[in-house]
């Protein structure tokens, strides 16, 4: 079971080892509080600024997991920036962070009131940027090279949620398998052109299967697998989606490959896990057609 509370003293030390992990600090703020003086002092004021200020702790099963917090930005207009979200690195792979910013979206809209919730990630935190828009998260622009981090000029990528935009989500399945589907072909395109599939890669459970129809390729069960298979025979053209259905849970679509953009390859027939890829087919058949 996942939690979120407001921090307290008594997570000070938590806190401390969470924001100087080697694996969290270098894709924090360049301004975040790292020395225990101004952690506790933002613990403090959480506590004595409830509305305007917030230092959270995630619990999973009353165990500490994660941090996260955020801050006003506008108070007439009732925008609120979201920051410091990190999971220890001992409670990875648990799609802790995914339910813990659903619990917070809806603390700050119905709790809090607040119209707009945004936040800024390095152009470097690809794992970052997956998380906000596994969240719901829309992706509203690019500052360029806007941060000196880690000795570099780093993008800062915007991200923006409002009230009406978490309703839309989460009414009547709300598109979730659409989205699904855009976000995973955009992302398999991204690694046609860039060779890194990573990105691509994150939005697969650790335990999904791949299974291909119509060439002799797999199948591929488990994340591992599915990285092996991408790294040893990676593709080299692009998705189209040409249609797309939703059926018995799961969503269909046909495919074309961008060298014969108007011409049907097959479907891919993904079936969805908590906001991740549980299962996908892609199917070889030329010309295919819907009824």
């Amino acid at each position: 079971m996942i939690s979120i509370r407001r921090a307290r003293p008594e997570d000070l030390d938590f806190l401390f080892e969470v924001v100087n992990h080697e694996d969290v600090e270098p894709y924090l703020g360049g301004r975040a509080a790292l020395d225990r003086e101004s952690l506790l002092a933002e613990i403090e004021r959480s506590g004595a600024e409830p509305q305007d200020f917030g230092r959270f702790v995630i619990e999973a099963d009353g165990e500490r997991a994660g941090v996260m917090g955020f801050e006003v930005a506008n108070r007439r207009s009732q925008i609120a920036h979201l920051e410091r979200l990190a999971v220890h690195p001992a409670f990875r792979g648990r799609r802790i962070a995914d339910e813990a910013a659903r619990l917070f979206q809806r603390l700050l809209f119905d709790e809090l009131g607040y119209h707009r919730l945004q936040l800024e990630i390095y152009g470097f935190n690809e794992r970052a940027m997956i998380h906000a828009e596994r969240a719901g998260f829309v992706r509203e622009g690019v500052k360029r090279e806007a941060y000196l981090r880690h000795g570099d000029w780093v993008d800062g990528v915007m991200y923006g949620l409002l009230r009406e935009d978490l309703q839309k989500l989460e009414s009547a399945g709300k598109g979730l398998l659409s989205e699904l589907l855009r976000q995973h072909v955009e992302r398999f395109n991204a690694g046609v052109r860039t060779t890194d599939w990573s990105p691509m890669l994150e939005g697969f459970e650790d335990t999904a299967e791949m299974e291909f129809r119509g060439v002799p390729v797999g199948p591929f069960h488990g994340k591992e697998a599915i990285t092996e298979a991408y790294r040893v025979q990676p593709p080299d053209d692009e998705l189209r989606v040409l249609e797309e259905r939703e059926r018995d849970g799961r969503i269909e679509a046909r495919y074309a490959w961008l060298a014969e953009p108007d011409v049907a390859a097959g479907e891919l027939l993904m079936t969805p896990g908590d906001g991740l890829i549980r299962k996908l087919v892609i199917t070889f058949d030329r010309g295919v057609a819907w009824d």
